[in-house]
């Protein structure tokens, strides 16, 4: 009952933090918006690793062939939050501009559990990317003011499966659902008012399935255990469907909008090629030490909508590393030892490209893993601490601050009591 009540506690401030958000990413209008590669708060104080991590008591739904390494008879919940505050720099000829905004959601929700002594299973629900911006622009022939907005994003729903064909070596695949809808909208306000502006509502409603594959190898060496991992994802086609909206309006003496034609509206129904992408890492670890690493790959350049290939997406690329040090698990009377204190760091190409100009990504992390005693749940906490893109060909700069809170919850179940 514990474990429900704190549960309901993090989904309900997830929910109050969602009908909260302010944020505003220029960034987030190319492709599917700005991904979010779904790392927990346990894998984001150490870099965001996540493909070589396997934990008997924690879910890794980067690599799903770890699902087989739960305990038997052992149940376990994943949940948490997240938030990002970002300061967006502009600089124009000599002119800097800057604005900061938040933004909050849930990071994860997905539980796991065993289904027989070689086989695992997992089933979560992720975001999948966000899509939220809105700004203007001014053409002077003819006079007129540009309006861009979008909003909506992406999920993903999995159910995953691992077995593990020897005690050494897993297999494990992810069936994901991705749903969602992406709003734009552009409006044409001309100055000289003798001229009927203009506006088109865009709706895409994206749903359908990917798949996602990873195996896992195991071994000891020494003091150390040593884990090799390799996720791949098959970049599988999903259907897409988009409704337009337009008309012509005046604006009154309120600035309020007055319907001068007929709307007109029209579907497109087609599909979206997502990239494939590859990623490795391996992890070194003992019952105090940890250490990560992680090497990833995404084919945006494949990437499709409607048959239209967008020009501003290139491959992109990562690296990434962490630590973990627990100085005694066992040290009950001395909680400090008891944590689990985390930091790490990674490198990525992005899959944006924009006036010939790559946008790179770094950040700097760190993290603690809690226990709590009386429920023997872990709250998780990491902060990342980074920066996107450039000032440069009048770009925008993204430095943020990413805050995460998690918390595992594992019991006992299937278990016949000897009493009543």
């Amino acid at each position: 009952m514990k474990h429900i009540n704190i549960t309901l506690l993090f989904l309900l401030f997830a929910l109050v933090s969602y009908t909260q958000n302010l944020s505003n990413d220029p960034y987030s209008r190319f492709g599917l918006g700005d991904l979010y590669h779904s790392y927990t708060a346990t894998a984001s104080g150490m870099g965001s690793v996540g493909v070589g991590l396997t934990n008997p008591l924690m879910i890794n739904h980067n690599n799903p062939a770890s699902y087989s390494s739960i305990y038997k008879q052992r149940f376990i919940m994943q949940t948490g939050l997240y938030h990002v505050t970002n300061e967006m720099k502009v600089s124009n000829s000599d002119i800097e501009k800057s604005q900061i905004t938040n933004f909050s959601n849930l990071s994860h929700f997905n539980i796991a559990f065993p289904i027989a002594k070689w086989w695992g299973g997992s089933i979560g629900l992720l975001p999948y990317s966000t899509f939220s911006y809105s700004f203007s622009d001014k053409h002077e022939y003819p006079s007129a003011d540009l309006f861009f907005k979008g909003n909506g994003g992406l999920n993903r729903f999995y159910v995953g499966h691992s077995i593990k064909p020897h005690k050494n070596f897993s297999l494990g695949v992810n069936i994901n659902y991705m749903f969602g809808k992406l709003s734009t909208e552009r409006r044409v306000i001309f100055q000289d008012q003798s001229l009927l502006n203009s506006k088109q509502i865009e709706n895409t409603r994206v749903k359908g399935f990917y798949y996602d594959f990873g195996a896992l190898f195991n071994n000891k060496i020494g003091e150390f255990n040593l884990t090799i991992s390799t996720n791949i994802d098959n970049g599988n086609s999903i259907s897409a469907k988009k409704t337009i909206f337009s008309e012509t309006f005046r604006l009154n003496t309120l600035g309020s909008e007055i319907t001068e034609d007929d709307s007109l509206s029209t579907s497109i129904s087609g599909e979206i090629i997502l990239p494939k992408a590859f990623s490795s890492g391996f992890s070194l670890y003992n019952d105090k030490l940890l250490f990560a690493f992680d090497y990833s790959l995404e084919n945006w350049t494949k990437f499709k909508i409607f048959d239209q290939v967008d020009d501003n997406l290139d491959n992109s690329s990562r690296i990434a590393m962490g630590f973990q040090y627990v100085p005694d698990r066992k040290a009950i009377n001395k909680y400090y030892k008891m944590i689990r204190y985390r930091i790490g760091m990674y490198s990525s190409k992005t899959h944006l490209n924009l006036r010939d100009q790559h946008l790179n990504e770094q950040v700097f992390s760190f993290g603690f893993g809690l226990p709590l005693k009386r429920t023997g749940a872990l709250l998780n906490l990491s902060a990342e601490l980074g920066r996107r893109g450039t000032t440069e060909n009048n770009l925008i700069q993204d430095q943020f601050a990413r805050f995460k809170f998690g918390l595992i919850l594992s019991d006992i179940w299937f278990i016949k009591r000897k009493y009543d």
